[in-house]
């Protein structure tokens, strides 16, 4: 199985720190000797001297799997190793699965395992019967025991929980959201067959987020567009307006509160300007932005999403007075902005196909029956298609799908299929409007409309659409 671009790019990341912290020694081994004492403080320090804090993670998994393969080669070198296969596996999850409900060989075992004593280690196993699984036990070991240390070295990073109101979980590793969304009633949940879902972001895009620093006192939330380790820079934005439900802070925001008596005082918050731009102070975020205390999910700000449309990653940077700093993992999200193509609007071109071959333009012309077929070509496409409708509409409402001589219809959606753009270059269909039962002698306009799935303004209405369209009169 191939990796998938998420495990690609961390890799990619984990190669870069690692890179970069090799290349000051000193602060390498200061990290390793704090991972090997679980000294929180010191490996913080440590990362933070090579400029590579937000990478804690990735360093720390790295360091467990360098020190777990040593060590498991010293802890079972005198011991032969056979096949691991399903049985072999099979055996050793009986072997250990009762062993270890007994809470003293656990904790045996861990401080053998945390003091690297050889001889201990040798002991255990043969009085446990465990010899042919050295191995294997001592990697179960300690990968559960690197688990723990990272988790005490790395704390939880910030996140970003949600974009455009749809949770992060529900954005795909193409940077695609399906609902539902919170509020439930801005974005349903998915159906690909009548074009919903796999939606891209646009417009004011709302990002929320949760801190996972208490001393925290400042936020930031910056953006790359040249990859998720990419480069990154502030998103900047105009005054973010909040409500209080209390008296104003201090020292007091610039905006007077609403007159007494409304429950609610308007506060803006602003960002910091040159030479560190893009910075929001914590104690400043209003009650409906989710309050002043560093715990909780946050309103981070409205992003006015730019132009070009594509991928673009996005992260959650916190730090505190004395500039410890936490990065946020990166969040990838699709942008579009656009319209439906061609631009200004979708084409649709009538012909009468006579009987002979011949083609005859049909702008508002009258046809009759025997006259020939209506040749249709259209031309409506978007990266982002959610669907097309092809129909003719008459008097009084008369609205009827336009479908081809071959039964094909020529609306369609998506369908899940996110290679489908619609019509990408101009489609020729052959129409028998007198074969249709719904079909009265009548002046119609065809219509050729299409809309995207882009959730614009947090919210999907059947994103942006356009449309054209061409009349004709139909005669018995």
């Amino acid at each position: 199985m191939n990796p998938t671009p998420e495990q690609i790019t961390e890799l990619q990341q984990t190669a870069s720190a690692v890179e970069k912290l090799a290349a000051n020694p000193t602060a390498f081994r200061k990290a390793y000797d704090a991972f090997k004492t679980s000294d929180a403080a010191l490996f913080e320090a440590a990362l933070k001297e090579a400029g590579i804090l937000e990478w804690c993670r990735l360093i720390c998994r790295f360091f467990c799997s360098k020190h777990c393969s040593t060590i498991c080669r010293k802890f079972s070198a005198k011991y032969p190793q056979g096949e691991v296969n399903v049985e072999e596996v099979l055996a050793f999850a009986k072997a250990i699965g009762s062993l270890f409900q007994n809470e003293a060989v656990i904790e045996r075992f861990h401080a053998v395992l945390e003091s690297e004593d050889l001889a201990a280690w040798e002991q255990e196993l043969k009085k446990n019967k465990l010899d042919i699984y050295a191995y294997q036990l001592c990697l179960f070991l300690c990968s559960w025991r690197c688990r723990r240390v990272c988790q005490i070295l790395c704390p939880p990073s910030p996140e970003i929980t949600r974009v455009g109101s749809i949770p992060v979980s529900q954005i795909d590793t193409a940077g695609f959201g399906s609902g539902p969304s919170i509020p439930n009633t801005f974005v349903g949940p998915p159906n690909p067959a009548a074009g919903y879902g796999d939606h891209p972001f646009g417009g004011a895009i709302w990002l929320m987020g949760v801190f996972n620093m208490p001393t925290a006192t400042e936020y930031l939330v910056e953006v790359s567009s040249t990859g998720a380790g990419g480069t990154y820079n502030p998103i900047i934005v105009g005054p973010q307006i909040g409500y209080d439900n209390r008296n104003p802070p201090i020292p007091p925001l610039p905006v007077p509160p609403d007159p007494p008596g409304l429950g609610l005082y308007t506060r803006t918050r602003s960002q910091s300007g040159n030479p560190d731009p893009g910075w929001f102070k914590i104690n400043q975020l209003t009650d409906s932005d989710g309050g002043r205390l560093t715990t909780g999910e946050k309103t981070l700000l409205q992003w006015p999403s730019p132009l070009p449309d594509g991928v673009y990653y996005l992260r959650l940077r916190v730090r505190d007075a004395a500039m410890n700093v936490r990065v946020s993992s990166p969040q990838v999200v699709r942008l579009d902005n656009t319209g439906p193509f061609p631009l200004p609007r979708p084409t649709i071109k009538l012909q009468l196909k006579k009987p002979d071959g011949t083609l005859l333009p049909l702008k508002c012309g009258k046809v009759h029956k025997g006259d020939g077929l209506i040749l249709i070509t259209i031309q409506a496409f978007d990266p982002n298609m959610s669907g097309v409708s092809v129909t003719a509409r008459g008097n009084s409402g008369l609205s009827v799908p336009v479908i081809d001589i071959t039964s094909t219809s020529l609306s369609k959606t998506y369908n899940g299929n996110l290679a489908d753009q619609g019509y990408p270059v101009p489609t020729d269909f052959l129409w028998d409007p007198w074969s249709d039962p719904a079909i009265v002698p009548c002046c119609y306009l065809v219509y050729v409309n299409i809309n995207d799935r882009a959730i614009l303004n947090n919210t999907y209405n059947g994103g942006h659409s356009n449309e054209g369209w061409e009349a004709i009169e139909i005669g018995l």
